[in-house]
């Protein structure tokens, strides 16, 4: 028969044991992170990649829940004449960081060019980039915007 002192031991190992095996291997529940990008600017465009591509080199790809929710000027990174094209769908189909881009704005570059620009198949529509990055953060991702 265990004694009181080896039953309270035991359930200590036992409450102790999930976080024991989370630091061993990892966080028990990914780390979701969500990227925005609204910059045209190439440099920012590469540190978001770089940003990205870093969490899931750091957290391991079955740990971390990357999104890059792109709009306004930020939805050049998303073209498919982009010089980022290879490294953001790389990032997609090798890393599963998942990539979002603003429908309103796609539907102001459309009227403001004549055409609604080609965007890079990995790259999902969603009706707002800001609404967007504002459901992520509710639903627990932490926003960064680099």
């Amino acid at each position: 028969m265990p004694t009181r002192r080896s039953l309270l031991f035991m359930l200590a190992l036992l409450l102790a044991a999930p976080s024991v095996l989370a630091d061993a291997g990892g966080p028990a529940d990914p780390v979701r992170v969500a990227l925005q990008l609204s910059d045209h600017d190439p440099i920012r465009q590469s540190m978001v990649l770089s940003v990205a591509n870093n969490l899931v080199n750091h957290y391991g790809a079955d740990h971390v829940d990357v999104e890059v929710v792109a709009f306004g000027p930020g939805l050049t990174l998303l073209r498919d004449t982009s010089q980022f094209a290879q490294r953001v769908t790389a990032l997609s189909e090798s890393q599963g960081v998942r990539f979002s881009y603003c429908e309103i704005t796609v539907d102001s570059m459309e009227q403001r060019e004549g055409q609604r620009p080609r965007l890079l198949p990995v790259a999902q529509a969603t009706p707002s980039g800001a609404v967007r990055i504002i459901d992520l953060v509710a639903e627990g991702y932490t926003h960064i915007a680099p």
